[in-house]
């Protein structure tokens, strides 16, 4: 992304010194691990394809007390570093300040998190405090000039130690900057942060005042512009992180950020890109039955990340204080997760945990370099990929779905769940609204329904699509054939403008409704009239998915029927193809909670669809292709072509 730099992500993954790098990583927290077993881990992981070790650099693991710093022995950076190259890896660092990891104060030093000036503060002006295990701790503010002071002198002092390691001479090739931005898990609407120093972002930011502390309906325009702010507000921050970087001499790596598990729309992917300037990746950890929306968290993912998307974390095991993602007989819902990314699009990925560790279990490898009978998928999905050559490939989209947001901060704002973070309306599954549900604007509750019911239809239909976000430029729109803006009366102000745009220079179809906008992000008078050229969705569409997914699949009528599947219903295949628009391979999606065989129709050039887990070969009877799946599972096919005479 940043051609300047030593190293850049770009649309392969990542370009180190002008060769391309596959971002295949694995998570290994070399302090947790004996020195004398790092090389076989690390061996173990190249083994197995994995290009890239990724590992936190924890500040309270390394600066435990204020000016004692701790780089040998488990914790010697440096060696590990050493043994990586020595491996055939290359390193992603992560260091912070937040790391998570399961650590205690997600790896920032007690002496950092007591000093008042550095912590965050609720609505009522009480320090903020998240309580997790093993110890509750208090937050920083991201805001505080304190705190940023000292996450200069935490990056300064790791500068050092790894700067004859960065590349393309050394192994490390890129840096994430903080981990999961979303203020610790205390994501509510007026839950935090009114440290003094992010009131003074506010009033930069907004003109204004007063800062709401709580939903007021005759304020509902600023509180739905301090739900825009703390997007600015973290956006602002992890760009303060990235400054701070490059005066500590790092300027030259390629730096990314991820964001954490929850619905895409509580998420600003494209203005903390823009701050970082590096990709903006998800973290994915996801049960069986809710793969849906792992894929539409997917589109968004793809629909919006530049210039390459990523799973920075795919859970490959679960940290043990809350319940396991799938039951102890599915061996391959882990296998299944990552190609349920794969199916979106996503280019890279990083599994999280690749080498055991404390306060997790289930990784891929044990301490001692083997690896485990659980992980052996792992080698065959990159060889598949490699064969392939996976980063090249491409999967058309003619539909763009915008992620409409105006509704969705009058929904969190008025959520009755707050202070609560609105991540727990979806795990308490309250409904397609999530916290919107318990919310007192009928607008936002209709918006998110909206936003899945057409996904759904899309998936219904066939039709590949992204999640666009509503920042999308005119340019970014006209490259789909069809523009799918599902409307109430909020709309945001400039992607009207931007939609009218679209649909009066006849760049693309756009499609609004089912209503019609009058307002804006901030419910003042749009004081537009709609362009005739926009097409609209009925309103009972929402009660009728099959009714709708025949009207958006009249949007791509013209689609070939090859690469379709027959039957059953709520199965679907997705075609990736090369340079040469040949498919080189497909996924295979079910929905259906009970095994099924479906019936795929695929191009008359194919010999043979190749499973590379099984070595099973499937060949086309009277051009179909019968395609056993199990319940809700996803299937790799590498595609082998009949060869020319």
């Amino acid at each position: 992304m940043e051609t300047r730099r030593r190293t850049w992500f770009d649309s392969r993954g990542l370009n180190v010194g002008g060769r391309h790098l596959p971002f295949y990583a694995g998570a290994m927290h070399y302090w947790r691990v004996p020195p004398a077993q790092w090389s076989a881990c690390l061996r173990a992981m190249h083994s197995l394809g994995l290009t890239i070790v990724e590992t936190y650099v924890p500040w309270r693991v390394h600066e435990p007390t204020a000016g004692q710093r701790v780089w040998t022995g488990e914790h010697d950076l440096s060696r590990f570093l050493e043994a990586a190259r020595a491996a055939g890896l290359s390193v992603v660092l992560r260091p912070g300040p937040h790391v998570n990891a399961e650590l205690t104060s997600f790896g920032i030093p007690d002496w950092v998190l007591a000093d008042p000036a550095c912590q965050a503060r609720t609505a009522a002006g009480t320090p903020a405090w998240l309580p997790v295990p093993p110890r509750a701790f208090p937050i920083p503010s991201y805001a505080s000039a304190k705190f940023r002071d000292r996450v200069a002198a935490w990056y300064a002092t790791v500068a050092e130690v790894i700067q004859p390691h960065l590349a393309p001479d050394g192994p490390v090739v890129a840096i994430g900057i903080d981990n999961e931005a979303q203020l610790f898990f205390r994501s509510g609407a007026f839950d935090i942060d009114y440290h003094p120093d992010a009131i003074e972002w506010w009033h930069d930011a907004s003109g204004l005042e007063e800062i709401p502390r709580a939903w007021d309906p005759d304020r509902a325009a600023a509180c739905a512009l301090w739900m825009k702010f703390k997007d600015e507000y973290i956006a602002r921050a992890l760009g303060e992180f990235g400054k701070l970087l490059d005066r500590a001499g790092l300027g030259d790596i390629a730096r990314f950020h991820n964001l954490p598990p929850g619905h895409y729309q509580l998420y600003d992917l494209r203005r903390i890109q823009n701050a970082i300037a590096g990709p903006v990746g998800i973290d994915a950890y996801t049960p069986r039955a809710m793969f849906p929306e792992l894929r539409r968290r997917a589109a968004a993912l793809v629909g919006n990340a530049v210039p390459i998307p990523i799973a920075f974390e795919v859970g490959i095991g679960f940290f043990p204080w809350v319940p396991p993602l799938g039951s102890a007989d599915d061996a391959t819902r882990e296998r299944d997760h990552l190609l349920t990314l794969l199916a979106a699009g996503t280019r890279g990925f990083n599994l999280f945990m690749a080498v055991d560790r404390d306060r997790y279990y289930g990784a891929a490898i044990d301490q001692r370099g083997h690896v485990e009978a659980h992980a052996a998928w792992i080698k065959p999905l990159i060889a598949a990929l490699a064969e392939v050559d996976w980063p090249s490939l491409h999967r058309p989209a003619p539909i763009a779905l915008v992620d409409m947001r105006a509704d969705e901060r009058f929904g969190i704002a008025s959520s009755v769940l707050d202070p609560m973070t609105p991540v727990l309306g979806d795990m308490l599954d309250l409904g397609p609204g999530g916290a919107t549900e318990l919310g007192r604007d009928p607008g936002a509750i209709a918006a998110r329904r909206w936003q899945t019911a057409i996904a759904r239809a899309l998936d219904l239909a066939q039709v590949s699509y992204v999640i666009v976000d509503e920042a999308a430029t005119e340019e970014e729109l006209a490259r789909f054939r069809a523009v799918v803006a599902p409307t109430g009366e909020r709309i945001s102000r400039g992607l009207w403008h931007t939609l009218r745009a679209v649909a009066e220079h006849k760049r693309s179809v756009v499609v609004i409704g089912p209503g019609t906008p009058t307002r804006d992000e901030l419910d003042q008078p749009l004081g537009e009239a709609v362009p005739k050229r926009i097409g609209r969705l009925k309103q009972g569409s929402l009660e009728d998915l099959a009714g709708l997914a025949e009207d958006l699949a009249q949007l791509v009528g013209d689609a070939t029927e090859r690469w379709r599947i027959e039957r059953p219903a709520d199965v679907r295949a997705t075609p990736f193809s090369g340079a040469d628009d040949r498919v080189r391979a497909v996924f295979v999606t079910s929905d259906s909670d009970r095994a099924v065989t479906a019936v795929l129709l695929p191009d008359p050039t194919v010999a043979a669809l190749r499973d590379p887990f099984t070595g099973e070969h499937l060949h086309a009877v009277d051009g179909r292709v019968s395609i056993a799946m199990h319940a809700r599972g996803v299937r790799l096919l590498i595609i082998e072509h009949v060869v020319a005479s």
